[in-house]
């Protein structure tokens, strides 16, 4: 016992281990644990020079157990499944828990956040604390238990399952005095835009938006231009142009009438929202099925 806690890393390496052990994948194994290949492979590099064995053949695509690494997992394992029981138990003995979500600044402002004051009256015991980012946190380092990402599908990982896709068109607020009738795509080349500048994505942006309707981009000098989606959709809630934006995002601001919809022009398919439940608690359990009967309303 105090070898073990004279090595502040291996049980780091234990659980990574276990992940391998089970997907015979080093690069599944790190997106399950929201790390990089290269860090489960330095954690099986690690645990193999403590213990003196080879745990791994190393494939092009995979690994396999070897017979030592075979007998490692067979105790280790359900040691691990011990430990993760215990703390299950210690928090259902305090009678609360808590849960670390991690989602962006957009999707926690106008989507999750108005929706949590349910969550917690159905699980009033759960505490969630919201981790808001708009980068990749590496989830295991964080300690977090439930991920929604906006993201391309995720290569390999099964743990990661669409959440929501997201489709843009544009919207305005009713205060908006609009210079056309707002009927056609072209219409939008007369209007005030609202530009979403910076490190977006261009499927996000005006230019790529007017490009599959077959028109050329009007000059981008003659609007306005904002660098994050927050201030964006709040120069377009205050009349100060059409923004492009859409679900699941501005639902409640159609719904309300806060902002309207330009009709008559296409809505466009953009990436989805996956969503991650890495804890095997059962709180976590309860939000993931929670978030997914949101979606159904």
């Amino acid at each position: 016992m105090a070898k073990l806690r004279n090595d502040a890393h291996l049980l780091r390496n234990f659980v990574t281990f276990e992940v391998a052990s089970r997907s015979d994948s080093f690069t599944q194994a790190a997106e399950e644990m929201g790390v990089s290949r290269v860090a489960v492979s330095r954690h099986i590099a690690d645990l193999e020079r403590s213990i003196g064995q080879t745990l791994f053949v190393r494939g092009h695509r995979n690994v396999v157990l070897t017979a030592a690494g075979a007998t490692f997992a067979n105790q280790i394992n359900p040691a691990l499944d011990r430990i993760a029981d215990a703390i299950e138990r210690q928090r259902s003995a305090i009678g609360g828990d808590r849960l670390s979500v991690t989602v962006t600044s957009a999707f926690a402002t106008y989507w999750l956040m108005p929706r949590l004051i349910d969550f917690g009256a159905r699980f009033p015991d759960t505490e969630v604390n919201l981790v808001v980012s708009d980068r990749y946190l590496d989830l295991s380092s964080e300690n977090i238990d439930i991920a929604i990402r906006y993201m391309p599908p995720p290569a390999d990982d099964a743990q990661w399952r669409p959440f929501l896709q997201e489709t843009i068109f544009p919207v305005y607020s009713p205060s908006y005095e609009a210079r056309t009738l707002l009927q056609t795509p072209s219409d939008l080349c007369k209007e005030r835009l609202l530009y979403l500048s910076g490190r977006y994505k261009s499927e996000a942006k005006w230019p790529h938006w007017f490009q599959t309707q077959g028109i050329t981009p009007p000059e981008e000098r003659v609007g306005v231009h904002v660098n994050t989606y927050i201030n964006m959709l709040q120069a377009a809630i205050e009349g100060q142009g059409i923004a492009l934006a859409g679900h699941p995002l501005v639902d409640k601001f159609l719904e309300d009438g806060t902002l309207l919809r330009v009709e008559r022009v296409p809505v466009l398919a953009r990436e989805k929202y996956y969503l991650k439940c890495r804890s095997p608690f059962k709180s976590a359990e309860n939000f993931c099925v929670w978030l997914e009967g949101q979606i159904l309303k």
